[in-house]
């Protein structure tokens, strides 16, 4: 297996590998964990919201002959990391539904330099669509248990 497989396929075991606390945050949430692994799951989602805010940071690193372009991806890479922050202040059910927004806010931003051709690895982006995907579907999870379960 070359550089480049090895690379995606590790990305690809630690991005499914980061779904995990989602999915125990899932569990939990009917096992008798209740709000405890609600607040869990949101406290990791956003984490991992601002991880990918980051990616924007490093991106912007490598702009050095286009300051035009760093100056809007470093803006860009706090926001995520303060919609998670902020989105935890309100009440689970809504901190939730913030993060979702923020999950589609942030893969609409990687959308938009996907299509303005940044270098990144050619799986990168079918792989973000894909843990996005799977990340908005526990956190839809857990806003249901929240809903229908918790209540």
């Amino acid at each position: 297996m070359d550089e480049r497989n090895s690379s995606m396929r590790l990305a690809q075991i630690l991005g499914a590998a980061g779904l995990l606390p989602l999915i125990l945050a899932d569990i939990g949430a009917v096992q008798g964990y209740g709000v405890l692994a609600v607040s869990l799951g949101n406290i990791y989602a956003a984490i991992i919201l601002g991880f990918l805010g980051a990616i924007h940071w490093g991106l912007a690193l490598d702009r050095v002959d286009h300051p035009d372009q760093a100056g809007p991806m470093l803006l860009w890479s706090v926001i995520p990391a303060l919609w998670g922050f902020f989105a935890l202040w309100w009440s689970p059910f809504l901190a939730t539904l913030l993060l979702m927004l923020g999950f589609i806010g942030q893969w609409l931003a990687d959308f938009r330099l996907q299509r303005r051709g940044i270098s990144w690895p050619r799986w990168f982006f079918p792989l973000r669509g894909a843990l996005t995907a799977g990340i908005l579907i526990l956190l839809g999870v857990l806003a249901a248990e929240i809903w229908f379960v918790l209540a």
